[in-house]
């Protein structure tokens, strides 16, 4: 299995799989070290993507006292990550809709 995972794209690192207390890539989880917070990231962003301006939580908490949510920089991150979310609704009312009903 690990020449398995070795081969595998995009690799895996043996910590972040394996130890609880490591970020598992969820949007918006704070990592305990840095205090960066993660961020979904469209697929048209990737090449241009720097992780060290993702926000941190002192910068976040310092935006919401001077501000709405919607003026922070974590916005246009909860906006591309809604954005992705709206394209799974369709889908998954495909889904629901051919589920029997269970009414009699």
């Amino acid at each position: 299995h690990d020449m398995m995972l070795q081969l595998t794209y995009p690799r895996l690192d043996e910590n972040v799989t394996t130890h609880l207390n490591h970020l598992l890539k969820s949007p918006f989880c704070v990592h305990p070290k840095t205090g960066r917070v993660c961020t979904p990231i469209a697929s048209d962003c990737f090449d241009s993507f720097d992780p060290f301006q993702a926000p941190m939580l002192g910068q976040l908490l310092r935006e919401l006292n001077s501000g709405s949510p919607d003026s922070t920089s974590l916005a246009e991150y909860v906006n591309t990550f809604s954005s992705f979310v709206d394209t799974l609704l369709p889908v998954q009312d495909a889904k629901l809709s051919q589920i029997p009903s269970l009414e009699f």
